[in-house]
Formats: C-alpha cells, structure tokens, sequence
C-alpha cells in the first residue's frame, strides 16, 4: 500500500506541474490575444476558480498520500493546498473589485502577490519532487 502511495505522488506531483505550467504559460496569454476584452475577461474569472479548485484538491490528494512516509512534506503540499485556496477564496476576488473598479494600482499590486504565490508553490513542488524522486 505504502508503495502505491509513494507512486501516485511520483506521477502527480509533474501532473499537477505540467497542468499549471501549461495554463500560465499557454492558456492564459493566449487567451487575452485571442479574444476580446470583455470576453477574456470572462473566461479568465470562469477559468481561474476552476484551476485554483483543482490545483487545491490535487496538492491536498498529494499531501495525504505523502503523509506515513514523508511527514515533512506532507506538510509542504498542505501549506501549497492552502494557499490555493486563500488565493481562490480571497486573492481573486480582491484582484477583480480592483479590476471592476479600475484602480490598476491595486490591481498591479494584487496580481504580483498572486503569481508570486503561483511561482512560489510551484518552487516547492518541484523541490519536493526532486528530492522524494530524483
């Protein structure tokens, strides 16, 4: 059982990864040249709480599975579930009040701490996966 545990993390671990790489890097700007404002806009605030929801629920998955072994990092994937959810919860909405109320300042300000969380998460994801699996 033990065993299983550790090779599901070992393959969600560079899931969850890839997803989120694919969406920052390919989704997301893609989508602001591909439609309009209006429209991007749209799609960006349907899609975001769906990727941060998803992201959650598999770092928490990866958090459970990590636990009887690797304590340490278990506890790693709980601190990167969390904060996917304060960024869902909390971040987002504070993102788009700026971005309805047009205070680019704010919004500027809220949108670097959000992909600073992003990077960051995305840091210790790996990091763990390095040092469990490489």
């Amino acid at each position: 059982m033990i065993e299983i545990l550790s090779t599901s993390s070992a393959f969600l671990i560079p899931f969850l990864i890839g997803s989120l790489v694919f969406f920052s890097a390919v989704v997301a700007p893609n989508t602001f040249k591909s439609l309009d404002e209006k429209n991007a806009r749209l799609f960006i605030r349907n899609l975001f709480p769906k990727l941060y929801s998803y992201a959650a629920v598999l770092s928490l998955i990866i958090s459970i599975t990590l636990l009887r072994n690797h304590l340490f990092y278990s506890f790693i994937f709980f601190i990167i579930t969390l904060g996917y959810l304060y960024s869902k919860f909390f971040l987002m909405i504070k993102i788009n009040n700026a971005a309805d109320k047009k205070d680019t300042k704010k919004f500027n300000i809220l949108h670097r701490f959000s992909v600073i969380i992003f990077v960051l998460q995305l840091i210790l994801m790996i990091a763990v996966y390095c040092i469990l699996f490489i």
